[in-house]
């Protein structure tokens, strides 16, 4: 596949390519498999692997340069040096350190602006999505409304005796948008969705993922996508 590079941070050997695909995809240095260090919008070739980074990435001669149907240029703009965010892999909204200046897809900005109905109408999109990456407030904004609507069914059951069922159905309707935000979340930690098993271990599993959730996303580029937010 061909693409070109949207940016790319030497301090901390990660960036992003926009590919003839229409999608983006994170590398690492370790992929790069020329001598020169890579550059903002200078054209590659590479190939994806299962978890959808470019891998075996080099650079192409001027001569074989190819024409995306959206040039980078016209999605990104300047900011002021010291940020660093992309909500998706899909969505590129990243900001990173690019030959002395940072650069950012305006996207990013409609998450800022984000209040609490749109952070569970996120969620509720991603209904079944354990991929990617999301941030403290996806997560606890979507656990907050989880809970009052558990609360309203459980005053309904009570009203009306019902005996849970009400409360029993939302909690079941629930389940797996609370697990892919949960699963999600850890992915912005740099953790597996594997440890919401500990879970099951009484207190101390969760008290551990307890301060998972309320970690801070990390600035580095993992296996499940770039951070879920900009970071300072």
């Amino acid at each position: 596949m061909k693409g070109q590079i949207a940016n790319f941070s030497p301090q901390h050997g990660q960036g992003i390519i926009m590919a003839e695909d229409g999608k983006n995809y994170p590398f690492t240095s370790q992929q790069w498999q020329q001598a020169t260090a890579p550059m903002a919008g200078q054209q590659v070739e590479f190939s994806v692997d299962a978890q959808g980074n470019a891998v075996a990435v080099v650079g192409l001669a001027t001569g074989n340069a190819i024409n995306l149907n959206k040039p980078i240029d016209s999605t990104i703009a300047p900011i002021p040096h010291g940020y660093t965010d992309n909500p998706t892999t899909a969505n590129y909204g990243q900001v990173t350190h690019t030959a002395g200046m940072n650069t950012v897809n305006p996207a990013w900005a409609i998450e800022e602006n984000y209040g609490f109905f749109d952070w569970v109408k996120k969620s509720l999109s991603n209904y079944a999505n354990f991929k990617g990456r999301a941030r403290r407030k996806e997560y606890w904004y979507f656990y907050l409304a989880w809970l009052m609507l558990y609360l309203g069914g459980a005053i309904i059951d009570y009203m009306i005796g019902t005996d849970g069922i009400v409360a029993g159905l939302i909690a079941l309707a629930l389940v797996i948008p609370n697990i892919a935000v949960a699963v999600r979340r850890l992915h912005d930690v740099n953790k597996s969705g594997w440890w919401m098993l500990i879970a099951f271990i009484p207190i101390i599993g969760g008290i551990v993922l307890l301060v998972w959730y309320c970690t801070d996303t990390k600035p580095n580029v993992n296996q499940w996508g770039v951070p879920a937010r900009r970071l300072p």
